[in-house]
């Protein structure tokens, strides 16, 4: 394998490694707003509605703030970046695989501790966590399809010289 074609698949696996950063970023911001609001006595019928439109807002910002300031500046040949960042993936890594059990762990302690001494019906508590979950999976696949349209008609675009 060429040294070219090992680059390529490293800023591939990178590529992977950065949405994975980003998403559980996301994940956590999007918990402690969750924590919030139970916090602040809001109801579940409520946060139905606002923490899977919340969740959609930012996963939407986010993805517009990456697509406006990344930088895709570096030397290259052709198709392959030459200039890899590896402190960027060591650190993307580290929160990619930290982040999100990190969440999970701080979620279940967050219900154990504090949404069993609220006094309400564990089926709203259950309707919610769908949406809430529901907010997730929606918001990351209308993002991935924008993109997918997106960068067709910028492909389109685009002029080959």
């Amino acid at each position: 394998m060429t040294k070219q074609n090992v680059l390529l698949i490293l800023w591939i696996i990178y590529g992977f490694i950065f949405i994975s950063a980003v998403d559980a970023i996301l994940y956590f911001i999007i918990h402690l707003i969750y924590f919030s609001f139970v916090l602040m006595g809001m109801s579940f019928t409520l946060m139905m509605v606002w923490v899977p439109i919340i969740t959609f807002v930012l996963y939407v910002l986010t993805t517009m703030y990456l697509l406006y300031n990344i930088s895709t500046k570096s030397n290259n040949q052709g198709i392959y970046l030459t200039k890899f960042p590896k402190k960027w993936a060591i650190g993307l890594g580290i929160i990619s695989f930290a982040l999100s059990p990190l969440t999970n762990k701080l979620s279940g302690f967050f219900s154990e501790k504090y949404i069993s001494n609220l006094e309400m019906d564990m089926t709203d508590f259950y309707s919610f966590y769908g949406w809430f979950y529901i907010g997730f999976g929606v918001s990351q696949i209308l993002i991935v399809i924008s993109l997918f349209i997106f960068f067709i008609i910028k492909l389109k675009s685009t002029n080959f010289s």
